[in-house]
């Protein structure tokens, strides 16, 4: 990591005022201080500036450089999940590949260009047997979305050109799986109502937690009983929050339970106030 200006020139001063020769040849005992020494506007504290300044900006090229290197190893490494989650969102709606290769003419585009013609948001890769299974998503105004058929389309042809010879690729793109839970809050009837609204703010604070925590579920990413209930912990005028139960559903139709833990087949959860079930005990001693 570069270091500052400052802490160059520290070592570059340091070094000088403890140069004898320079000491016996400026008239200063070597060791002595250099900004007691030397004015901030002599020649001497300027161009020792210039060399700080010099040699940081040669710092920073290289900090940038290596971690460009790093990125480009790590995101073209082939045969690798991480390798097809950052091909997929690297699909440009409606536009085709240079002939022969994996890439883009970037040729007239601006970086507003490029960014609306990436539909695929969000995306995880997992394998199955010896099969790879992409689940992908698009993002609409802050909310998670399926592709439509012809971004879908268009995505499979890609994946087609740029996957590895012998490869079988399977594209998830489905809607949001739906949660379905009963909770029991036993609540402190000094902060919150029986209807869970809390008392000074008017706002009801569970409702909020359980949207907050399903909402920012990383994509493909673990839902839990216990985490839930470690969030709902946290809630002002919470004293027990108890899941009495939980089902999961890939169409909104058929539930399975969760006993423990689920991840979405489609990579991402729905909330739905009208599949959220709260029954508001008062807290008692």
């Amino acid at each position: 990591m570069a270091r500052t200006i400052q802490q160059i020139k520290t070592e570059l001063t340091t070094a000088f005022m403890a140069d004898t020769t320079l000491a016996a040849n400026y008239g200063f005992t070597a060791g002595a201080d250099f900004d007691k020494t030397f004015s901030k506007v002599s020649i001497e504290n300027i161009l020792l500036y210039i060399v700080a300044a010099v040699l940081w900006t040669h710092e920073r090229l290289f900090d940038e450089h290596r971690t460009e290197v790093e990125t480009t190893i790590a995101q073209l490494k082939p045969h690798t999940l991480r390798w097809y989650v950052s091909k997929v969102k690297q699909y440009r709606n409606g536009q085709p590949l240079i002939d022969g290769t994996d890439q883009y003419d970037d040729t007239g585009l601006t970086d507003d260009d490029i960014a609306q013609r990436q539909v695929v948001h969000f995306a995880a890769a997992t394998e199955a047997a010896t099969t790879i299974y992409i689940k992908v998503a698009t993002d609409n105004n802050g909310t998670k979305q399926p592709l439509t058929t012809d971004q879908l389309n268009g995505l499979k042809a890609y994946i087609a050109e740029v996957k590895d010879a012998g490869v079988r690729v399977e594209i998830i793109n489905e809607a949001a799986c739906r949660l379905q839970l009963s909770i029991a809050i036993y609540y402190d009837p000094m902060v919150l109502d029986g209807t869970g609204q809390n008392i000074h703010t008017a706002e009801h604070p569970v409702d909020d937690a359980i949207r907050s925590y399903i909402e920012n579920l990383p994509f493909n990413g673990e839902y839990s009983n216990t985490a839930l209930t470690d969030v709902l912990q946290q809630v002002e005028g919470v004293r027990i929050p108890e899941i009495l139960s939980a089902a999961e559903s890939f169409d909104g139709v058929n539930y399975t339970p969760v006993d423990v833990k689920a991840i979405p087949y489609s990579g991402y959860y729905l909330f739905e106030p009208a599949n959220i079930t709260i029954d508001y005990r008062p807290y008692e001693q």
